[in-house]
């Protein structure tokens, strides 16, 4: 008996898929695949929340450091400008004052007697007078009484009356002096 061949048993293919696979989604896989199911206990939940207020914290913490340094920043730059105007005001102020003292030797210099006498003469013609007659103002005489003034005559050009020991001046002046601090 001759073998007869026999056809080779091919197993059953299953049917080809309609679409090709699209890539990263994956096929669920069988279940025995999968762990086992376990339950989540709440410490892992509670060192989710923790790390996650962390997080949060070191943000926060971050945020304000970079505004306070900005503020320390800001508030370096206008102290550096007022400082810039006070040092200009102060070098101004200095320069005031040297004009002012120059301005002051200019002012004493041109109201020394010496040259105000030599100006007199020499650029005006003035010259110094040969008498000098002062007018005493005498006390209040009553209302109604003619009032008595004489002139005096002064000893020397230059000289105050009272310096020159006139009889009668030093109690006329002390006559005048207390209307003369009663202005109202």
């Amino acid at each position: 008996m001759s073998p007869v061949p026999v056809r080779a048993r091919v197993p059953a293919l299953a049917a080809p898929p309609l679409r090709a696979p699209r890539p990263g989604v994956r096929r669920p896989t069988a279940p025995s695949a999968r762990p086992p199911l376990r339950l989540v206990d709440d410490a892992r939940l509670r060192l989710a929340i923790r790390q996650r207020r962390a997080r949060r914290l070191l943000v926060v913490a971050a945020v304000l450091v970079g505004a306070s340094l900005l503020a320390l920043a800001a508030s370096h730059a206008m102290m550096i400008s007022t400082q810039v105007r006070l040092d200009d005001l102060d070098r101004r102020v200095v320069e005031a004052q040297a004009r002012h003292q120059a301005l002051r030797l200019e002012v004493a210099t041109l109201e020394a007697p010496d040259r105000v006498v030599s100006v007199a003469q020499e650029r005006l013609g003035m010259a110094p007078p040969d008498t000098v007659t002062y007018l005493h103002a005498a006390a209040p005489a009553a209302p109604g009484a003619p009032a008595a003034s004489t002139p005096e005559r002064a000893p020397a050009p230059g000289a105050t009356s009272w310096e020159a020991g006139e009889p009668g001046t030093q109690s006329s002046w002390g006559a005048i002096k207390p209307y003369l601090g009663s202005v109202r």
